[in-house]
């Protein structure tokens, strides 16, 4: 198939951003991992850490959207994989909550400020 004929199927578009993001992960507030969000969109973001969590895992991402305020996002993890050249680092994917609809469109206008802000 050639390149042009290639069809967009995710409902939302992905911004490519990399930020410093924290989370925690289910019940236990009081433990922080930190990551670099590579990529977000109203339904999901996809994250790197040195932090593996499980599959299913409930969590809650905080990241700053650069005008002080820190947004937060939350869902369970989708995807979990190691990194091929680095073991100490996992690539995560985490689905947005169904029950945080109002999330949406706070993700999306940070990640609209930051893509403008980045070029």
């Amino acid at each position: 198939m050639p390149k042009n004929d290639y069809e967009e199927k995710r409902q939302f578009t992905r911004v490519a951003i990399e930020t410093q993001i924290s989370f925690t992960i289910d019940e236990h507030d009081e433990v922080s991992y930190y990551g670099i969000s590579q990529n977000h969109c109203a339904r999901g973001i996809y994250l790197t850490t040195s932090h593996a969590p499980r599959l299913g895992n409930h969590i809650k991402i905080m990241f700053n959207d650069n005008g002080g305020s820190c947004v937060l996002a939350e869902g369970k993890v989708v995807r979990c994989k190691f990194d091929k050249k680095d073991p100490n680092l996992f690539h995560v994917s985490v689905e947005l909550s169904e029950t945080l609809p109002f999330m949406e469109q706070t993700i999306t206008d940070s990640m609209v400020l930051l893509a403008n802000k980045h070029g």
